[in-house]
């Protein structure tokens, strides 16, 4: 049942029996059986039609809200976190973290703790939220997910955007479109009203989505557009000052997410307090 429930979680996420698959990694058809099975064990309709898309039905949004907790408590007894004691934990990175500064953070913060051991995973921004839901990760790294107020967040730190030149010469290229991370990721939902307000002619012209910053990256590097990046990534990747420039007053609050009973740990809070002192954007 728990990979059933999983299947519905990913369905609300997402809207649709594609994407849902491609975020689980399974066909249409394993992830349509996967919902039937939890229909039938439950007895009544998790999901309905809505245009060319699928919904969760009032009871199953219910259903869900309900089984999330559970869910986590019960992989936890299959992996227990228990007491103050705990010198293990599973931490999520987003993606876009993972392929810059997450990593060299993670490290520095455990060398300030030699007695906890940190399982390292990646994902997307929402999948981490999701699977830190669903307790398959203690912890996850990833831009502040407004609409996951049954976790608990810790701010990290504040990730100033850039704006790559295409090309990576010495101004932006705006007859060239706007290469970005899709509008649905977490990162674009905050910081779309912030270029709004504080750079609105950057989204006047075409926009270029693709489904990372490694890629946006890349393809401003190559010529095709001047690219939105997160700073860590471009410093990361070795580009010059003079190739990018910081978009004043557009940035990305990072947090870190954890259900409450992983928060109560004390391992969980020298883990918090560490990858804070190490992250930052002059200390690397």
């Amino acid at each position: 049942m728990l990979e059933s429930i999983e299947a519905l979680a990913a369905l609300d996420q997402f809207g649709t029996m594609s994407e849902a698959s491609t975020r689980l990694r399974l066909t249409q058809s394993a992830v349509s059986k996967r919902l039937k099975t939890l229909e039938d064990a439950v007895g009544f309709r998790l999901i309905e039609p809505d245009g060319r898309r699928v919904r969760l039905t009032a009871r199953g949004l219910d259903f869900l809200q309900r089984a999330r907790p559970l869910v986590a408590e019960l992989r936890a007894l299959t992996s227990p976190v228990e007491g103050p004691t705990l010198s293990s934990l599973s931490l999520a990175l987003a993606d876009s973290i993972a392929s810059s500064w997450g990593p060299s953070v993670v490290r520095r913060a455990l060398a300030a703790l030699p007695g906890l051991r940190v399982d390292l995973h990646a994902h997307r921004s929402v999948l981490v939220v999701e699977s830190v839901r669903l307790g398959r990760y203690h912890v996850g790294l990833c831009t502040a997910p407004p609409a996951a107020k049954d976790l608990i967040q810790h701010p990290v730190v504040t990730e100033p955007m850039v704006l790559v030149h295409a090309g990576l010469g010495p101004r932006a290229d705006r007859r060239r479109p706007l290469i970005s991370i899709e509008p649905t990721s977490a990162t674009f939902r905050a910081i779309e009203p912030l270029l709004k307000q504080h750079h609105p002619d950057l989204l006047g012209g075409r926009l270029v989505p693709v489904e990372s910053f490694g890629a946006v990256a890349q393809m401003a590097k190559a010529g095709f557009g001047d690219g939105l990046a997160p700073l860590g990534l471009v410093l990361e990747m070795g580009f010059s000052r003079e190739s990018y420039r910081e978009l004043t007053g557009v940035e990305r609050n990072v947090v870190l997410l954890t259900r409450k009973t992983v928060a109560q740990l004390a391992s969980f809070a020298t883990l918090r307090d560490e990858l804070t002192k190490a992250a930052g954007f002059g200390k690397r």
